[in-house]
């Protein structure tokens, strides 16, 4: 009639292994999690980057006036906004030309007053690293000028769509106005 009021070295053991077995389960999956958030943490930073550079894209469009130009290659367009309020240097009404700079597939904004490509030793730009690795850079207007559709894919990235519509129509032309002002004076007379 003796009353057990301890564990046996056994059971103390036995205890400990269990113990041991699911603190080593624990540590593999908070292994498994932190390298999970790693990789989704290098995921994210490389998609923001490129967001930011369709937004920037998608800005100079918005504030630009109607004088768009596009220049179509095979693979890469060249955008031309002649005049766009979008500066990321402080001015007030800027040139911008987006294009990929096909050596390493990079992705230029070039910023500036008057100038032309390729650009010479005495003209002042501001030239922005967008992306690097681009495979496709496309931009398309519609008939009436109105809307664009920009397609921009980076290596081992999805593509990014987007369309800028009701954009800044430009002014009527001046020859109307003439024809009309001739006319009313005619019956004047």
């Amino acid at each position: 009639m003796s009353n057990k009021k301890g564990f046996t070295l056994i059971e103390v053991l036995i205890s400990i292994t269990l113990l041991s077995l699911v603190l080593m389960a624990l540590y593999k999956s908070s292994e498994i999690l932190r390298n999970s958030n790693l990789h989704l943490f290098e995921y994210l930073q490389k998609s923001t980057k490129s967001l930011k550079g369709s937004r920037t894209l998608f800005m100079d469009i918005l504030k630009a006036d109607n004088n768009i130009s596009i220049n179509r290659d095979e693979k890469f367009h060249r955008l031309t906004l002649q005049n766009t309020r979008n500066s990321l240097y402080g001015e007030a009404q800027v040139k911008v030309v987006w294009l990929v700079y096909k050596e390493g597939k990079t992705l230029l904004r070039v910023e500036g007053g008057e100038y032309n490509i390729p650009l010479k030793n005495e003209q002042h730009v501001h030239i922005d690293v967008i992306a690097k690795n681009v495979e496709l850079f496309k931009i398309y207007k519609n008939k009436k000028k109105t809307k664009i559709l920009a397609m921009l894919k980076l290596k081992g990235q999805s593509p990014q769509l987007f369309m800028s519509q009701n954009l800044q129509l430009p002014p009527p032309k001046n020859k109307d106005q003439n024809k009309t002002n001739t006319h009313n004076t005619a019956s004047i007379k």
